[in-house]
């Protein structure tokens, strides 16, 4: 399977890029975490409006978030 393509925009501060992909790849995989995501804030992270609303979209279409 070909690895989620992310249409996330980088943001000044915004959440750790290397901790949103490991997230969403155990999602793609049909792993589902423990606990909910809790990622760190860092200069030049994802968007977290942009990936919040991902994972509410994951969360409604019966994801695991």
């Amino acid at each position: 399977m070909a690895p989620e393509v992310h249409d996330f925009e980088i943001v000044r501060r915004g959440y750790d890029r290397a901790q949103v992909d490991a997230y969403l790849a155990l999602l793609a995989a049909g792993t589902a975490p423990d606990a909910p995501p809790a990622f760190d804030i860092v200069r030049r992270g994802y968007d977290r409006a942009q990936v919040d609303a991902r994972l509410a979209e994951l969360r409604a279409a019966g994801g695991h978030t």
